[in-house]
């Protein structure tokens, strides 16, 4: 009991979020250090409510573009308006040659979605379709997540701090380290401490 007293010491919830922060560095650092071809790397998330440009999708990649001539004397496209409003950077906005000819939401989630716009060359009408990417054999995943829950543990109630990071993910499932100390609210009784690795699924 004196032993175990003595761990509960050296443990605080600090030292046990830390050991989680560091366990996190190194093993992401081995996994980046021996990236092959196989691994997907998934793109960086923008920033929210900021507009980049966008990643061409793997199919069109290193297929050149041809000249074709449009046989629509005008083609389709939003009011001027609609640049301003989709917060397009100022360059973009004060340039009448640049024009919005679709703008999609879509949901996100763990699948990448490849978005295709065509435009009909006859009657200048665009059109844009999304498909929902299949989730990847190996890639990596830099995801994490905390979180801070009050609650029940053998009877008592106790609050209990959790922070998870990902690694790396085979399809569906997660794989990475976790981290949890559960402190109870009646001060006598010591928190407990769990440290580990492991994998998860979402969806």
């Amino acid at each position: 009991m004196q032993l175990a007293k003595g761990w509960g010491q050296i443990f605080t919830p600090f030292t046990g979020v830390a050991i989680v922060a560091i366990a996190c560095v190194v093993i992401v650092g081995l996994i980046a250090s021996s990236i092959k071809q196989g691994y997907t790397v998934p793109q960086p998330t923008p920033p929210v409510g900021l507009n980049v440009v966008a990643t061409p999708a793997p199919a069109v990649k290193k297929v050149a573009v041809v000249d074709k001539p449009i046989k629509a004397k005008t083609v389709k496209v939003y009011s001027p308006s609609v640049k301003k409003s989709e917060n397009l950077p100022v360059a973009i906005q004060d340039n009448p040659a640049l024009d919005v000819i679709a703008s999609n939401q879509v949901p996100a989630d763990d699948h990448s979605q490849t978005i295709t716009t065509l435009i009909n060359t006859e009657t200048g009408e665009s059109q844009t379709f999304v498909k929902r990417d299949p989730l990847p054999w190996l890639a990596l995943d830099s995801r994490g997540e905390a979180g801070l829950y009050m609650g029940i543990k053998n009877g008592q109630p106790a609050a209990r701090l959790e922070v998870k990071q990902g690694v790396f993910q085979v399809k569906a499932l997660h794989f990475g380290v976790v981290g949890t100390v559960d402190q109870p609210i009646n001060s006598a009784i010591e928190p407990d401490y769990f440290v580990g690795a492991g994998v998860w699924a979402r969806w």
